[in-house]
């Protein structure tokens, strides 16, 4: 079940009107999280899922940051972090590997 969130302690349902006038915050009590909808998207109004206990500054962040027009950075981001972990990962292996070889 969805339970349409309109007021809250920081505001945040009424500053992501802000960002988009579509915006709106549901709490879900299946998954015990809140979740941010679009209902200007068509077929689903859903857009995430928020990692955090209580609605705050973070949520307004997150949404700024997923937002369609900032896709191509996002996808930088995620690169370059999946990236380093790879390198760190093969730094690993290859350590391991020496070791092993002594």
């Amino acid at each position: 079940m969805l339970i349409n969130i309109n007021t809250d302690n920081f505001f945040v349902a009424q500053r992501l009107k802000e960002i988009d006038p579509n915006y709106f915050v549901v709490f879900n009590t299946k998954s015990q999280n809140f979740e941010v909808h679009n209902q200007g998207q068509l077929d689903n109004t859903f857009c995430l899922s928020l990692p955090f206990a209580e609605l705050d500054s973070r949520t307004l962040d997150l949404v700024r940051k997923t937002q369609t027009k900032n896709f191509e950075k996002l996808m930088e981001e995620i690169e370059k972090e999946n990236q380093k972990k790879e390198t760190q990962k093969n730094k690993e292996i290859f350590s391991l590997a020496k070791e092993v070889l002594k």
